[in-house]
C-alpha cells in the first residue's frame, strides 16, 4: 500500500470519527432534554390522588369481582399480575416501566369491566357494580394525562428525527408509550 493511500484512509478515519463524534454532541443533549419532559410530566401521574388512588379503587373492583365468584377466571388472574407489577413498577422509579405498565394495568381493567358486565349474575351484584362505577369514576386529571401524552409525542418526534435516530439506538432512547385511559 502506497504512503499516500494509508494518508488518505487515515483522514477518511479521522473525518468519521469527527462527524460520529459531533453527530452524538449535537443530538444527545436534545434527546436527553425530551426524555426528561417526558419523565417530569409523568411525575405528578404517579402521585397519591391519581393514578395510584384509581389503581386502588380497581382493586376494590377486582376484589368485589373476586368476591362474587369470578376469581377462577383469567382476567382475574391477568389483572392481579398487573396490579402486581404496577406496586413493583412503582417502587423502582424508572417512568418508562410504570408508563407500560399503566396501560397494561388500564387494558386488564377494560377487560374486567367488559367480563362483569357481560355476566347476568356478576352484573347482578351490587358490589361489582357499584365498584366498577367508583372505578370508572376515578380517573387521572386529564391535564396531566395531556400534557404526559405531548411530551411524549414531542419526545418521539426528536429521537427519530433524520440525525438523532442513530444516536438514540446506540444511546438507548427507547421509545416511550403514551397513557390510555379507558372510559369502561
Amino acid at each position: 500500500m502506497s504512503r499516500r493511500t494509508r494518508w488518505i484512509l487515515l483522514a477518511l478515519l479521522v473525518v468519521l470519527v469527527g462527524g460520529a463524534a459531533a453527530l452524538v454532541l449535537t443530538q444527545q443533549p436534545d434527546l436527553d432534554d425530551a426524555r426528561n419532559q417526558v419523565d417530569t410530566a409523568w411525575t405528578p401521574l404517579r402521585a397519591p390522588g391519581q393514578l395510584p388512588l384509581r389503581y386502588q379503587s380497581l382493586a376494590g373492583a377486582l376484589s368485589a369481582f373476586d368476591a362474587a365468584g369470578g376469581a377462577d377466571r383469567d382476567v382475574s388472574k391477568d389483572l392481579h399480575a398487573a396490579l402486581t407489577a404496577w406496586d413493583a413498577a412503582l417502587k423502582k422509579g424508572d417512568a418508562g416501566t410504570q408508563a407500560t405498565t399503566a396501560n397494561r394495568v388500564e387494558g386488564q381493567g377494560t377487560r374486567l369491566t367488559a367480563n362483569a358486565l357481560g355476566s347476568q349474575r356478576l352484573a347482578a351484584d351490587k358490589a361489582v357494580t357499584d365498584s366498577l362505577v367508583k372505578y370508572a369514576q376515578t380517573k387521572p386529571d386529564a391535564k396531566l394525562v395531556t400534557t404526559y401524552n405531548t411530551a411524549v409525542h414531542d419526545y418521539e418526534d426528536v429521537r427519530t428525527g433524520g440525525l438523532a435516530q442513530p444516536v438514540a439506538r446506540v444511546f438507548g432512547f427507547d421509545a416511550r408509550p403514551v397513557l390510555v385511559i379507558d372510559n369502561p
